[in-house]
């Protein structure tokens, strides 16, 4: 029985007892743990103790005002062999569930939070009310908040640190607004630039990887929107039949892009002939709401949703020619589902320093960090059993 066609039939509770039979056979690892409130975001922080196998992430709180929020530094520690070190007796015994280290107060509940890729002391968060915040983490909690950013005017999801350009934050929010902030500035009381190029929500924006000047925004308007920074014009505009909650650029490609959201499906483009979708990947049940592209293997891009999973794609295997058993499956680029997820994924995060070492945090204040087994993610290692049915 194949899971994604067979999700309506069993229970979420029995499709994770199904899911935990097979963990052996699809994981090289895999830590749950229950958070005190649901985390809406969730990213890998580069910091990662190299001595003692710790990992840093970013999570948030959304105590719906029963209590106060937080901004949270959690860490987990890993076997040696999880973080690709060679196999050793552990010399203390490994804490494999989260673990909260440090926490900033927090006005509202923290709807994103990413780190600037420059400068990691730094983090941005932004909340419910479209209010920006911006932490230094090296600082004790009470000296932690830098600078509070106030233009949106309605609740915000999307936020990006410009991989090219120091403390250059973006933003957008419901009010149908995207701000870029200087945020290297003690008074930076006003965006550097405010774009008003849709009509409706802005559901997320990005900045492009490698061209400093461009980003991307898509909206409820069913508007994809590319951006520079130094023109009031759009570079293009895209629209489609549905909204896009979610948009991605290649970390290896100058031109591939993906976006995905209401239909289910990932598209996959080329921002020099955008018009037309390169690709469709279908394999999601209900609405996309968060995209990457794999920081370190070029093809793969990973997508998560309402449908309470996280698919790794690898575009590289479309239009493989496939055996019938292997077809009925899934398309030959979808190359796994992670289904333990009991509620929507509400975001995940590929680690920076670890290939495929993932976490993900779902609405029911679960977080997952895993890593598929080499079988499912190294060609000359596949295995001979179906790796897309959870049997």
């Amino acid at each position: 029985m194949n899971i994604a066609d067979s999700q309506e039939e069993i229970s979420a509770d029995q499709e994770y007892e199904l899911w935990k039979s097979n963990v052996p056979l699809m994981y090289e690892f895999v830590s749950e743990t229950k958070l005190l409130w649901p985390s809406l975001t969730i990213q890998w922080l580069p910091d990662g103790g190299a001595e003692d196998n710790k990992q840093n992430m970013l999570v948030g709180t959304h105590t719906s005002h029963e209590e106060e929020n937080y901004v949270k530094i959690a860490s987990i520690d890993l076997p040696s062999e999880v973080l690709g070190k060679s196999a050793e007796i552990e010399d203390h015994p490994v804490q494999s569930k989260i673990r909260i280290t440090k926490k900033f107060p927090h006005e509202e509940e923290v709807t994103r939070a990413r780190y600037c890729p420059q400068k990691p002391e730094i983090i941005a968060t932004i909340n419910g009310q479209g209010k920006v915040f911006v932490y230094d983490r090296s600082l004790a909690k009470e000296a932690g908040l830098k600078l509070s950013l106030s233009f949106h005017q309605e609740n915000g999801y999307g936020l990006d640190f410009n991989p090219n350009v120091t403390e250059e934050l973006l933003s957008c929010s419901d009010d149908s607004t995207i701000a870029i902030w200087d945020v290297n500035q003690n008074d930076a009381s006003a965006p550097v630039t405010a774009i008003r190029a849709h009509t409706d929500i802005v559901n997320d924006c990005k900045w492009h990887y490698f061209d400093s000047n461009i980003l991307g925004s898509v909206s409820e308007d069913k508007a994809l929107i590319f951006h520079d920074k130094r023109s009031d014009l759009p570079i293009f505009k895209l629209l489609q039949n549905e909204p896009f909650n979610t948009l991605a650029f290649s970390k290896h490609s100058n031109f591939l892009f993906a976006a995905a959201g209401i239909d289910s499906s990932v598209y996959l483009y080329d921002r020099r002939n955008p018009e037309v979708p390169l690709h469709a990947m279908d394999g999601h049940q209900d609405a996309v709401s968060s995209l990457e592209f794999s920081p370190h293997k070029d093809g793969i891009v990973c997508s998560s949703g309402a449908d309470r999973r996280v698919i790794f794609w690898d575009i590289k295997q479309i239009g493989v020619e496939q055996a019938p058993d292997d077809a009925a499956d899934g398309a030959p680029e979808l190359l796994m589902i992670h289904a333990g997820h009991k509620s929507g994924v509400n975001e995940f995060s590929f680690n920076p320093n670890v290939p495929w070492l993932m976490a993900s945090a779902e609405e029911n204040n679960i977080v997952h960090v895993w890593k598929p087994c080499k079988r499912l993610t190294d060609p000359d290692a596949r295995p001979d059993y179906d790796i897309h049915s959870l049997e």
